[in-house]
């Protein structure tokens, strides 16, 4: 059943029928699709390379890990005492890199000693396990993609015979396997709740995308806060969170909201703000403050940028506007953009195909809340404000 030799340098595991319909009804727990699918292959590749590990070379083998965060971020680990080895399923039929989430490499409690490439066949009926790194090799060889934070090391890189790790195994010191890595800065428990409650709403596809790295793996080192993300995400019970736009003419915002020229190209920033283009640098009207944010998509990403401008002391223009992001030059597909009360009632809709940018404007008065939502490519994001 285990290890059915497909090359000298390949492992190829049978995965039992009832054990699909079995985990994909587990599977189903996740809010999302993505977090469904993700956890689908994770635990069919954890539990075949489990079964399969422990019946072969490593008995005292176990699970290490909290099934939850397959909701949020691909792969597994296995642990024999103090060796640690990572499960890394991809659907890719190319085998052409070993790609490893961020989390699994930087976050000092999570990095593995070695990291295998599990290539899970489309019918999901069987898995081969295709060459494996090292900790060290994926920090120094790898290269490093920071739009979906992964390390990606060239099949050419890795240890293709897996006997050679079943022999280094006895005598392994986390030293020959693993790079050191910086501890991460704590969070402070009030923004650690803050946190918790934008990143657990279980509509964020990628949560992991949303903040910075560090921010990030911070807020998932920590047992405590993790389980509270956890939690929240899984029971869908996350407190709505407001983004306070008054208080960004005072020049204090989430992080997450960035300087326009830092998220759009100079053509889009021209398109995107009131004012007048001098040496390729656009002005912005005195009063007004322009934002972007990054939304990711499963097919790409787009841009949210959201303009504020003071008409009254009372009252101030919203300029509200979804663009391409990524160098892309068009919206990824049919986008639509509502503006709804707090309630979900529809105040105003825009929606095109294969547009540049969409937009709303429209005023809002002090203390007045309002959501929008963003219908693209099949997903929805909302987002919601307070003046």
């Amino acid at each position: 059943m285990f290890s059915a030799l497909v090359e000298s340098t390949d492992w190829t595991l049978q995965i039992p029928d009832d054990r699909q319909a079995n985990i994909w009804q587990q599977s189903r727990a996740f809010p999302t699709a993505w977090g469904r699918w993700n956890a689908y292959l994770n635990q069919l590749c954890l539990e075949t390379c489990l079964a399969w590990l422990k019946a072969e070379y490593l008995p005292t083998a176990k699970a290490g890990m909290e099934p939850a965060l397959w909701g949020m971020v691909n792969g597994s680990i296995v642990t024999v005492g103090n060796l640690r080895i990572a499960l890394m399923p991809t659907e890719s039929i190319d085998r052409s890199e070993l790609e490893v989430p961020q989390e699994w490499v930087d976050i000092p409690s999570w990095a593995a000693d070695y990291y295998l490439g599990v290539q899970v066949a489309p019918d999901c009926q069987e898995l081969t396990i295709y060459g494996y790194a090292t900790h060290q090799q994926l920090k120094t060889q790898a290269s490093y993609d920071a739009q979906d934070r992964t390390y990606c090391l060239d099949v050419d890189d890795l240890i293709t015979d897996l006997n050679t790790l079943w022999l280094a195994y006895p005598h392994y010191t986390t030293n020959q396997t693993r790079a050191s890595l910086p501890a991460l800065s704590p969070l402070a428990p009030e923004r650690a709740t803050q946190l918790i409650e934008r990143l657990g709403n279980p509509a964020l596809v990628m949560p992991r995308l949303e903040v910075p790295f560090q921010i990030w793996a911070a807020l998932l080192e920590n047992p405590q806060s993790r389980q509270r993300l956890l939690q929240q995400i899984q029971t869908g019970n996350s407190t709505p969170v407001f983004t306070q736009l008054s208080s960004w003419f005072q020049g204090q915002m989430d992080e997450v909201w960035k300087s326009i020229d830092r998220v759009l190209l100079s053509q889009q920033i021209e398109s995107a703000v009131r004012g007048e283009a001098s040496q390729n640098l656009l002005r912005i009207l005195s009063g007004d403050v322009y934002r972007a944010k990054i939304l990711n998509l499963d097919r790409g990403q787009i841009a949210l940028v959201i303009g504020i401008s003071p008409v009254s002391e009372t009252e101030i223009r919203i300029n509200l506007q979804v663009h391409p992001s990524g160098g892309d030059m068009y919206l990824p597909g049919e986008t639509q953009l509502r503006l709804l009360t707090t309630e979900g009632i529809e105040i105003g809709k825009v929606s095109a195909t294969a547009m540049e940018t969409i937009q709303l404007q429209f005023l809002v008065s002090v203390g007045e809340q309002f959501a929008i939502e963003i219908i693209c490519c099949g997903q929805t994001l909302v987002e919601r404000f307070e003046l």
